[in-house]
């Protein structure tokens, strides 16, 4: 009994790493540029296919398509930035949140055009295997994925904490003005930043296609779960998305050990509801941190 507890409580904390990076780059963007990137899961769709092809086509191992996510959505990032949201900066909130919708709906159906909306999975060579301690069966798969999300977050924090770009980001979510006087190029900054957060969504979509089978339709629900971190954690703090992420996958796992899968969707989707009724000005009430 003591191991089968154990079991869910780990496995929760591993698909809370990964779920603290499908929410981290939406944070860090809403918290720092105050954009509401309802795409970010779109990209985390694309980031999931292109493990799915470089591992189908190149037989290239997921961990290795994780680290190359990386610098090939933050590249579509900037570009994203510099094509469509500066062009959005003049405009009303509620045009920008149209115009990222419109650009999710878009990516969404170029996926079902490509990849049709049949599920994928990706099965490596660790798939199904797994690591037992004592009585406690951890899966290979969910141990990597986690562990590289883990990393990813400690790279994340290091680097906003550490090195001049992230000191400049910090300062420009504080107070954009003073950043500007004091010399920041803001346009800069912010497409670095907005390349950082689709990064971020990218490598997620790999670990997360590591872990769950997937379809151009699934980026809805990773857009729910990615939002309730961002709900429970507040507004660019790497840190407090990482103890969200973890309490989400807490949620999910003992949730999916006391009831058929189909409903934890639903306690999900509820606690996302209950939160945000809680929150009446939705997400920006949530605590907004630069770290």
């Amino acid at each position: 009994m003591l191991d089968q507890i154990l079991s869910i409580l780990v496995d929760g904390v591993l698909l809370g790493l990964i779920y603290a990076i499908t929410g981290l780059g939406l944070s860090l963007v809403l918290g720092v540029m105050g954009i509401v990137n309802v795409a970010h899961s779109a990209f985390v769709m694309l980031g999931s296919f292109l493990a799915f092809e470089l591992f189908r086509r190149f037989g290239v191992d997921p961990v290795v398509a994780f680290v190359v996510a990386l610098p090939v959505f933050f590249l579509l990032g900037t570009v994203v930035y510099r094509v469509l949201v500066t062009r959005l900066e003049s405009a009303a909130q509620t045009q920008g949140l149209v115009a990222m919708f419109g650009l999710m709906v878009l990516i969404e159906n170029l996926g079902t055009i490509v990849w049709t909306t049949d599920t994928r999975v990706i099965t490596a060579s660790y798939t199904n295997a797994s690591l037992s301690v004592g009585g406690l069966v951890l899966p290979y798969v969910r141990l990597i994925a986690g562990g590289l999300a883990l990393g990813l977050i400690g790279l994340f924090w290091g680097l906003l904490r550490f090195t001049l770009t992230g000191r400049a980001i910090r300062a420009m979510g504080q107070n954009p003005e003073a950043a500007r006087i004091v010399g920041v190029d803001i346009r800069r900054l912010s497409a670095v930043m907005f390349g950082l957060g689709i990064a971020c969504a990218g490598a997620a979509g790999v670990a997360l296609a590591m872990v769950f089978p997937f379809s151009p339709n699934t980026q809805v629900v990773w857009l729910a779960w990615a939002f309730l971190v961002v709900v429970l954690g507040g507004l660019g703090s790497v840190d407090n998305t990482l103890f969200a992420g973890i309490a989400v996958g807490l949620i999910q796992s003992v949730c999916t050990a006391v009831m058929p899968f189909d409903y934890v969707y639903l306690v999900l989707y509820v606690l996302l509801a209950v939160i945000l009724m809680v929150r009446r000005e939705g997400l920006s009430s949530a605590v907004r941190r630069i770290i």
